[in-house]
């Protein structure tokens, strides 16, 4: 008589699914991330598997957007002027004062009216001391 043959029972995606929830819920991470990895070597176009791969992957760090610049004659200016205007808000940009006021809404309305630049200027309250 002949051996049975044991035919491999595999989990649907639906079930992979529930053991990665399942792992989640547990906070066991590294191990959902290799259930994924196993699930999506059956079934690689599955929506569900795919969501979870998304959802668990490690995070990544991504620089974008506006990025600012070199402040320092801005600084330089606010060392050499800035005591003028003390207990006023100013507006500078490069080595040029764009405005100041005492009110912040003030010189914001101000800014807003000029033509845009390159950069914002740099904004900041001068203490009275």
């Amino acid at each position: 008589m002949a051996e049975p043959v044991k035919v491999p029972q595999y989990e649907t995606p639906e079930e992979y699914e529930a053991r990665i929830a399942d792992l989640f819920e547990q906070e066991r991470v590294p191990g959902a991330r290799r259930l994924i990895d196993e699930a999506l070597q059956r079934y690689p176009d599955d929506p569900g598997l795919l969501a979870w791969r998304k959802a668990l992957a490690p995070p990544q760090v991504r620089i974008g957007g506006a990025r600012d610049k070199d402040r320092t004659p801005e600084f330089r200016w606010l060392d050499a002027y800035g005591p003028q205007y003390r207990g006023e808000w100013v507006a500078v940009l490069g080595d040029r004062l764009l405005g100041h006021s005492p009110d912040h809404g003030e010189l914001n309305s101000y800014l807003d009216e000029l033509p845009a630049e390159e950069f914002p200027p740099l904004v900041v309250y001068i203490q009275d001391r």
